[in-house]
């Protein structure tokens, strides 16, 4: 991303200097692209003019042509000293910073810059280097801003939707960034990182969302863009992010497949074996659940096995194994899931024995109105 911001200032036309030898031999080779002898006459002519800011602005453009980052960065100080107010030399000053990984001093710099001031073209190289020096600072809200202000510029272009989108579901803005991400997919429906971006961030509004309509709705348009998202890449991670769209969506004979797809695509791969387990545990088929969850187990370690060993412990609790899910559920850690269990198997386990009691006394009670009908019926034959 070092070099994705397209030129911010119009060459030259900024920088003009009055007659001075040396100037002219520089701008002409600038022009014609020999970068080299550029820097070369800006190089002599800072040591003849050092108090022109121009000479030193060109003197960086020519360096950083040649991708002599850290000279171009020196030469762009002290243009940016000698005239600070200079929106040109702010502009690519930013940009040595940001080339330099300097993303603080991005942010500090900028911060004196009215956007509005700039040319649309030029606001919108503003806004996206703005946004990415803050979003390597961490300042979420400040680069969601930024792309807000990109997409509103460029309300056409998938990928700036694309990226805004992302970032506002980063941030939580759950419902803007679909917004922006349904943009950027209708505007490029086969582009696969966006699709992979719209699906992830419904998979979130699925999972986040509380009412189940709401919950479903998400989850079913995330398999259908997965699945688009699978007929472009195949790679392991795009299968993956369908099954987990189809567990979530309640679509268990699908995900079983896609389980299946995912496990074939990396076998070593624990989660793709746990998910497959849970697909054949939703749908019911609690034998077929047990191998790959088992299988699961072997591939994790530290605190994932806990979760390998919880989905045990409920596959096993389906089935009415209480012994095996209880056990399962104490190495989980899951204590009170572990009682719980206990608790039922201790209730069937009386019910069982209420049952049977039941049963023998009803057998009693037969017996008994048997042996009584056996009696009146040898009573009135002696009476006869």
């Amino acid at each position: 991303m070092r070099r994705f911001i397209a030129t911010i200032v119009p060459l030259l036309l900024l920088c003009a200097l009055p007659a001075t030898a040396g100037w002219e031999e520089g701008v002409a080779a600038f022009k014609s692209k020999n970068y080299q002898a550029a820097a070369d006459e800006f190089g002599e002519l800072v040591k003849k003019t050092p108090d022109a800011w121009q000479v030193w602005f060109m003197h960086a453009r020519a360096l950083g042509q040649l991708k002599r980052d850290a000279e171009a960065l020196h030469s762009l100080r002290k243009a940016y000293d000698l005239n600070p107010n200079e929106l040109s030399v702010k502009l690519e000053l930013g940009k040595g910073y940001y080339t330099a990984r300097r993303y603080s001093d991005v942010v500090k710099l900028f911060g004196s810059v009215d956007p509005s001031s700039l040319p649309v073209k030029q606001r919108t190289s503003f806004y996206q280097l703005r946004a990415a020096a803050r979003e390597k600072t961490d300042n979420t809200d400040g680069a969601v801003s930024d792309y807000a202000a990109l997409a509103k510029l460029n309300p056409e272009d998938a990928k700036i939707q694309h990226k805004y989108g992302s970032m506002a579901v980063r941030a939580d803005d759950i419902e803007q960034g679909i917004r922006a991400l349904d943009r950027a997919y209708k505007l490029a429906p086969r582009d696969a990182e966006i699709k992979r971006g719209y699906a992830t961030a419904l998979i979130k509004k699925g999972r986040h969302s509380r009412d189940k309509t709401t919950k479903k709705t998400s989850y079913l348009r995330a398999s259908e863009v997965a699945a688009e998202l699978v007929s472009l890449d195949s790679s392991f991670e795009s299968v993956m992010l369908k099954l987990k769209a189809e567990l979530g969506a309640g679509l268990y004979a699908k995900a079983i497949d896609t389980g299946k797809s995912a496990t074939a695509k990396k076998p070593g791969d624990w989660e793709a074996l746990l998910y497959l387990g849970q697909a054949y545990t939703s749908n019911g088929q609690y034998a077929e659940a047990i191998k790959p969850l088992e299988d699961a187990l072997g591939k994790a370690s530290g605190t994932d096995q806990n979760t390998i060993w919880s989905q045990l412990g409920f596959t096993y609790e389906k089935q009415k194994k209480y012994t095996q899910s209880i056990e399962a559920y104490q190495k989980a850690g899951n204590q009170t899931a572990a009682a719980r269990v206990k608790e039922n198997q201790d209730t069937e386990m009386f019910n069982k024995q209420v049952q049977a009691e039941n049963e023998q006394i009803e057998e009693m009670k037969k017996e008994a109105e048997r042996l009584e009908a056996e009696l009146r019926a040898l009573e009135q034959g002696g009476g006869g």
